[in-house]
């Protein structure tokens, strides 16, 4: 500890000096001391004199200065993978007893020098490995990493230890992907990398949704290993009927099958299909040999038709969008050749209507008195003194037959919808699109995505966007020339994702229904059997609000019929319900709440699919962790060979202890025994002047 001023050192002298002056003043004027005597006038004058001379340092703000030293130990990180395929095939008690106390001592072994932490990672990251039950549904290493990241970067990290097969189903190769820790990684071998004796479905794939009446189709990779000359048969089964069925002979060692079908959807509702092959004798693992998959067969698509004043190419890009979706049907047809009924389509996308010489005005007129919600797309065909008349919260007046290149970027504030491709980041280097010249007005109310940008100047002139009128939903788009942004979002990611997002999800927006219930239950209709069952709901009176602290009940039936009663917590206005986890299956449910003396009820169904990702691949893959702990300066080792890592640790020289150093300034006046030692000495000073018969 030692004390800063910038005051310059005759300053501080004089500070002496004054405590001098004072006290020599008050006590030593009279030399012989007649009043104390020259022993009680020494005490006195030595009191006043420090009590002085502190309380002139103090004017002068002196600092003081405090160094606190910290010792951190190296931190030594030892993970282990706690996922199922550990022990697939593989003796259990090895893990749960010789190898854990082999783990253990590895511990231990790094002595009091060294800060030890244990993890257990899987689907999630846990510290401590005490209670490992090999039981977790996938292996997520990037996960483990970027916790690690998160709870040392900063620190005396000296060294990981993993110990894991190889095997990662989720996230991503950490050898190519994680390099910011730059400590060393030293990795454990563990899992067997013999091809074992197995007869296996290692993928199935089909499409979420099915319509009622059409065939889906499904495409199913069967795999054989070591099972040369064996024969299975696969079935395809639904609700205990067999739906398909065919032999497959293994002719190699090890072999792969495709086998592409389709199926009848011929049920409403979300259908349980089960796809299993035949065991055979001496397989390492059974579990593999099925596999379940639900289908969710709806009743119909909803339907979407697009009016169109002349054929363009905006409006296959527009198409080529919306197909993209299964829940839309598209139909595109000429304004003049429509003869159709408007009623049969949830919305309607109007390009480059109402055109010059009245053509989709009386369509337009008759879809906004059936309330059918309508996307407008501008073009120089468009007629916009009739346009202007629709009074839809846009308009364009002046005119003057011509378009002006008008480059797009984001609204930051819209947030109607969330965005999950990068449609958001590229709007700004897309074509300009061609939108009409004139005077341009928009109500206040209006929902703006993307606005018109000239040149480097963003304005607030809306390019696309939104408006609700008279309880029905538009949509503009105030130009043309989207297949240019279609072919452009293509060159920059290899893909039509990013436009394809920007259509659909206005479709999806303006062909919502508006929910006017007032009992809602929301939650997902599909759960990953590691996941918890999470339901909300939303409780309104009569005047559509929100109405707290009832009670809200949940019944849910599994396939066997078994029922499961629940009540949701409440929040205020807000309802949840967390069920759990359940078995994989399908199941339906029933809501009730009271609300003004009714009992509301909502149904649904929902399903929870299996994880299967630990049981496919049961061949340990030690190259991965042999490469990833060379990548960063490690070795692997195997489970009896623990010792080693120990002494490769301890003989690193750059491991070791930190010192620390934390500067800390502060006032001398806020030195609290300082001022409590000038309060101690003026009243000593004063008791003693008090006992001398003076003041």
């Amino acid at each position: 500890m030692s004390i800063i001023t910038q005051a310059p050192a005759w300053l501080m002298m004089l500070c002496l000096l004054a405590g001098i002056v004072y006290a020599g003043a008050l006590y030593f004027r009279d030399r012989f001391n007649r009043t104390y005597g020259t022993p009680l006038a020494t005490a006195l004058g030595v009191l006043r004199f420090v009590c002085v001379t502190l309380i002139s340092l103090f004017l002068l703000k002196p600092l003081i200065k405090t160094i606190d030293r910290t010792v951190e130990k190296p931190i030594v990180v030892i993970a282990q993978d706690n996922s199922q395929s550990l022990v697939v095939g593989a003796d259990s008690n090895y893990y749960n007893n010789e190898y854990k106390n082999q783990l253990a001592e590895l511990a231990a072994s790094f002595g009091e020098d060294y800060d030890v932490r244990t993890f257990k990672f899987g689907e999630r990251v846990q510290e401590g490995i005490d209670s490992l039950s090999y039981d977790e549904q996938f292996t997520d290493y990037s996960d483990f990493l970027e916790e690690i990241y998160t709870r040392f970067s900063g620190r005396n990290l000296g060294a990981i230890i993993m110990a894991s097969d190889g095997l990662y189903n989720k996230g991503s190769n950490p050898v190519h992907s994680y390099k910011k820790l730059n400590v060393p990684v030293y990795t454990i071998a563990l899992g067997d990398t013999t091809i074992h004796k197995d007869a296996l479905i290692t993928n199935v794939a089909a499409n979420r949704l099915a319509y009622l009446g059409n065939r889906f189709p499904m495409e199913i990779i069967v795999e054989g290993r070591k099972a040369k000359g064996e024969i299975v048969t696969l079935t395809v089964s639904r609700k205990g009927n067999t739906l398909y069925s065919q032999t497959i002979p293994y002719t190699e060692e090890r072999s792969f099958h495709k086998i592409p079908l389709t199926l009848d959807a011929s049920e409403v509702g979300l259908q349980r299909y089960t796809i299993s092959i035949s065991r055979l004798q001496d397989e390492i693992t059974y579990a593999n040999n099925s596999k379940d998959i639900f289908i969710d067969v709806l009743d119909s698509r909803q339907k979407v038709l697009m009016l169109a004043h002349a054929p363009h190419p905006d409006l296959q890009a527009i198409r080529s969008a919306i197909s993209e979706n299964e829940s839309y049907q598209v139909d595109v047809q000429l304004a003049k050749e429509f003869n159709g009924n408007l009623q049969d389509y949830s919305m309607i996308v109007w390009h480059q209507l109402p055109s010059l010489g009245g053509i989709g005005s009386s369509l337009i007129t008759t879809a906004m008195e059936k309330k059918i919600p309508g996307l407008f797309v501008w073009g120089a065909a468009t007629d916009f003194n009739a346009f202007n008349a629709l009074s839809l919260g846009v308009s364009l007046g002046n005119y003057r037959s011509n378009a002006t290149d008008i480059q797009a970027s984001m609204q930051e504030s819209f947030t109607t919808f969330n965005w999950e491709t990068s449609f958001p980041s590229i709007v700004r280097i897309l074509p300009p699109l061609q939108v009409p010249f004139g005077d341009l007005s928009f109500s206040p109310g209006i929902q703006t995505a993307v606005v018109q940008q000239v040149g480097t100047i963003k304005t607030s002139k809306p390019l696309i966007a939104f408006n609700e009128i008279r309880e029905s939903k538009f949509g503009f788009i105030l130009g043309e020339g989207l297949w240019r942004w279609r072919s452009s979002c293509f060159q920059q990611s290899e893909s039509h994702d990013s436009f394809n997002e920007l259509v659909t999800k206005s479709i999806q927006y303006l062909a919502a229904k508006d929910d006017k219930s007032l009992f809602r239950v929301n939650g997902k209709n599909d759960f990953n059997e590691n996941e918890d069952i999470v339901f909300d709901a939303e409780l309104y009176n009569a005047s559509y609000e929100a109405v707290a602290g009832r009670e809200i009940s949940m019944k849910i039936k599994n396939d066997e019929g078994n029922d499961f009663s629940y009540l949701f917590s409440a929040n205020g206005e807000l309802y949840r319900l967390n069920a759990g986890r359940l078995p994989v299956g399908n199941y339906t449910y029933e809501a009730k709440a009271s609300s003004e003396g009714n009992v509301l009820s909502e149904r649904g169904e929902f399903s929870v699919s299996p994880l299967q990702l630990e049981i496919i691949n049961t061949i340990a893959d030690h190259r991965l962790l042999n490469q990833f702990a060379r990548e960063n300066n490690g070795v692997m080792v195997s489970p009896s060979e623990m010792k080693k890592l120990t002494e490769e640790i301890l003989a690193k020289k750059e491991i070791v202890s930190v010192s620390y150093e934390n500067k800390q300034l502060d006032e001398l006046i806020n030195v609290r025994w300082l001022c409590a030692l000038i309060i101690i000495l003026l009243s000593t000073e004063w008791l003693l002047r008090k006992r001398a018969g003076t003041y």
